[in-house]
């Protein structure tokens, strides 16, 4: 009896370690860490109609001593490269493999312009394996700290109208609906690495060009205010003139933005303006109105009340603007 006891327990143990060592050789092995860097050189003809840049970066990835990966199958999803210098490799002071080349393209960006002319706006270079899932490669940035992304771009770097406002690194994985023609009725997933320079833009600038002829104008329209009612046809000529110079300054600066489905901060600031210039017309064509009748202190009390609240409500409209966008 205690022979068939030990022969049930040693057929328990075989029957165990069998099921141990097959669930061991299902297990898939860890994905492969690719480490990567970049020095943005220059950025040059950003383009916020076209919503493109130009950079050029030297770029350089690191990978585990033992790894298969090359840096070949690289894909930069977001942009069309011109120009890059033949890879070279070596291996890094931690004993990982290393590649490195120097890169020319021109890149898209996703610009939201809300809030123009005073928006913030951010250029990403977007990178993927062109091979390797998310299960068997990901990425990640060779830095210890997101404080080292601002030394990523090059001191001198300067961006025409532009100041620098720091940068960001982000992986993540990408989801494709589609199997890519393969069959698999699967979807496709990607790891992902984003390294974005960000801008504000300055705003002197956009005072000289956009503003302050907005404020002459407005201004032209406000002499109404201190012409005797009974000039008529210089008041509404001055106001019209106005009024189509507002729009004329409207369509030149929308000239060189793209064509988007919702109201920029500069659409609002313009609408504001017209109402208010169009206001002051009613307000000569009522006042013209009282001096025929020869209610002239009409006219002047309706005058002394406009020059108060025409420059109230444009101070205040663009204050309640700026707040809610």
């Amino acid at each position: 009896m205690s022979q068939n006891k030990l022969l049930v327990k040693l057929l328990i143990i075989s029957a165990f370690l069998l099921v141990a060592g097959g669930v061991g050789a299902d297990e898939k092995p860890a994905p492969m860490r690719i480490e990567i860097g970049l020095y943005i050189l220059d950025i040059a003809h950003l383009d916020v109609k076209e919503s493109e840049f130009y950079a050029d970066f030297y770029i350089w990835y690191k990978a585990p001593a033992d790894s298969v990966w090359k840096p070949e199958n690289i894909e930069f999803m977001n942009g069309v490269i011109e120009s890059a210098t033949p890879l070279a490799s070596g291996t890094s002071a931690d004993g990982q493999q290393q590649w490195s080349q120097r890169i020319k393209g021109r890149f898209r960006g996703h610009f939201e312009l809300h809030s123009y002319p005073f928006d913030r706006q951010s250029l990403p270079i977007v990178i993927e394996d062109a091979e390797y899932t998310d299960k068997e490669l990901y990425f990640a940035a060779d830095s210890a700290s997101p404080a080292d992304f601002n030394l990523w771009i090059e001191p001198e770097l300067r961006v025409p109208d532009w100041k620098r406002a720091g940068a960001t690194c982000a992986t993540d994985t990408h989801h494709y609906r589609t199997d890519f023609g393969l069959g698999s009725n699967r979807k496709s997933s990607y790891s992902r690495f984003t390294f974005s320079v960000n801008l504000s833009r300055l705003f002197m600038p956009h005072l000289v060009k956009f503003i302050l002829p907005l404020l002459i104008i407005a201004g032209m329209a406000y002499v109404v205010f201190f012409i005797n009612a009974s000039e008529f046809e210089a008041q509404c000529g001055i106001c019209i003139t106005a009024l189509l110079s507002a729009v004329a300054l409207h369509n030149s600066q929308a000239d060189a933005l793209p064509n988007v489905g919702y109201l920029l901060m500069s659409d609002k600031i313009f609408i504001l303006f017209y109402i208010v210039i169009f206001l002051a017309l009613v307000q000569t064509v009522v006042n013209n109105n009282y001096a025929k009748r020869r209610r002239f202190d009409m006219a002047i009390y309706l005058d002394r009340v406009c020059r108060f609240w025409y420059p109230a409500i444009l101070f205040a409209g663009n204050i309640l603007i700026y707040l809610l966008s």
